[in-house]
């Protein structure tokens, strides 16, 4: 056996990514370990349609994946590959899409749903109820209309290097201190720590932050299926407290936050500091909104003491 060298783990491997929260939710841990890989190599795949552009009307990714190209890539029959796949659709991770005219299927992913882990206490507020509200209200994709477009298909290929190619650094950006132009909401408080300039965030917001840290961590949070490690993308309870900032100072919702994260791309080379870029260009927006309307206030005030000393 030729053992390999650092370079060549950190340099030429590629490998395909599977997200940890099927194997932390209990949502997911009847899942069969072979249909967590096939997830993985779909999502290879679909990640893939997303560089050449293959994303219907209605703005979902879908990929091509017959099942002759699985079984030569896993060795599998097509009897394994088939029940894997229906495995994969009752846990609403996969649906089919029969285009006919001796055309392949159009397959498309079903998003990981993360749910609030078990041991937190109710959360009081509904920002979060609101957040499942709104995707809820979205079409069902399994009621879809069978659509007309045809696409021509370049040939699919597998992930290149650059496609997985993550870097573990994350810009851990601090944001800047509220304005005294407005009044700050109760609940944060600065600490006096040299070291550290961000507020202290009140207990009330832990387990909105930890709805937060789940959805981000199993999103970037990814396996190396050929190593068995995981690449650590997780936040940190510094990094929690950070966007814990924005919620406290009232500037942002937790579903705002959470609809950021489902938006930022998944091959992102820093998704924190993307994560708080939005985040801090929402706050700028509402520091402008709360002055606006504070001025005009202040010019209706000034109108009726004027029309007041007149009378």
């Amino acid at each position: 056996m030729e053992r390999i060298t650092v370079e060549q783990v950190e340099n030429s491997e590629r490998f395909y990514r599977l997200p940890k929260a099927l194997f932390e939710l209990d949502r997911y841990k009847k899942m069969s370990s072979d249909s967590k890989f096939l997830y993985a190599i779909l999502k290879d795949r679909a990640e893939l349609s997303i560089k050449n552009k293959w994303i219907d009307s209605e703005g979902c990714v879908y990929f091509i994946f017959t099942i002759d190209e699985l079984k030569e890539m896993t060795g599998w029959g097509k009897d394994k590959i088939i029940k894997l796949k229906k495995e994969l659709a009752k846990f609403e991770l996969l649906e089919e899409e029969r285009k006919g005219l001796n055309k392949p299927n159009r397959l498309y992913l079903g998003k990981i749903k993360i749910e609030l882990s078990t041991g937190f206490k109710p959360v009081k507020s509904t920002e979060v109820g609101k957040s499942e509200v709104r995707k809820s209200e979205k079409p069902n994709s399994r009621s879809r209309k069978i659509r007309s477009l045809e696409v021509d298909f370049p040939e699919p290929n597998d992930t290149d290097n650059s496609d997985t190619d993550y870097n573990g650094n994350s810009m851990s950006r601090k944001a800047n201190p509220i304005s005294k132009e407005i009044s700050s909401p109760a609940g944060a408080m600065d600490l006096s720590t040299p070291e550290e300039s961000v507020k202290y965030i009140q207990p009330e917001y832990y387990s909105l932050l930890q709805v937060i840290a789940d959805r981000y961590n199993g999103k970037f949070t990814q396996l190396d299926l050929f190593t068995g490690e995981f690449q650590n993308y997780k936040l940190t309870h510094y990094q929690k407290m950070m966007i814990g900032q924005y919620l406290s100072d009232g500037y942002v919702t937790s579903g705002e936050v959470l609809d950021i994260i489902e938006r930022i791309p998944i091959d992102s080379e820093s998704p924190l500091a993307y994560l708080l870029k939005c985040l801090e260009n929402l706050k700028e927006e509402r520091r402008l909104e709360a002055k606006m309307i504070a001025h005009r206030n202040a010019e209706m005030k000034y109108e009726d003491s004027g029309k007041a000393a007149l009378v």
